[in-house]
């Protein structure tokens, strides 16, 4: 393919399954009509570039991250990774979520059979964006609910999810322990 195609505002796309996903090259970004007729509703796309034809391997890789970034947040549609950045480096990083883990593994044991729901509502709360309500309505509990499990996980952790980086840690240390259930 020369160089210029895929600036070429007329060229077409090329689509392929690799590694069980679709992927689609596109000389620009899709329509959004086009986008809602191949992303099924409820689903999500992840979508990355501008980028050369010899940096196809890392805008790829963006791509995946955006949709398993999309997917962590509930997001449906085509999602571009600008969208979802911070996100899609937290959830890419299996070696740092194994480290707080491991940091965290006697708060788990300690909040025994009361971890998952206090991890659901740290989650639900962080990502109502600290919106009692909207949290407990999420969890069909009552927002007290909600407040004592937050405090309940600053509480044995260590971590104050009311910080910008401590929010960041504790929706990712809920994210790791949920995923072990």
């Amino acid at each position: 393919v020369p160089d210029r195609a895929p600036r070429d505002p007329g060229a077409r796309s090329l689509s392929a399954l690799v590694d069980g996903l679709l992927v689609a090259v596109h000389a620009r970004r899709p329509p959004d009509r086009t986008a809602r007729a191949v992303v099924r509703p409820g689903a999500a796309a992840g979508l990355a570039g501008p980028g050369e034809p010899e940096g196809l391997a890392l805008v790829r890789r963006l791509a995946v991250d955006a949709l398993t970034a999309a997917e962590s947040a509930g997001r449906s549609g085509v999602v571009h990774v600008a969208e979802v950045a911070a996100l899609a480096a937290v959830v890419d990083r299996a070696d740092l979520a194994a480290v707080l883990l491991d940091r965290h593994g006697a708060a788990l044991a300690g909040l025994g059979a009361n971890a998952e729901p206090v991890a659901l509502a740290v989650r639900a709360w962080l990502e109502a964006d600290r919106d009692v309500p909207a949290a407990a309505g999420r969890l069909f509990v009552h927002p007290n609910t909600v407040r004592n499990r937050i405090q309940r996980f600053s509480g044995v952790t260590g971590i104050d999810p009311a910080g910008t980086f401590g929010a960041v840690d504790a929706w990712w240390l809920c994210r790791a322990w949920l995923d072990r259930s």
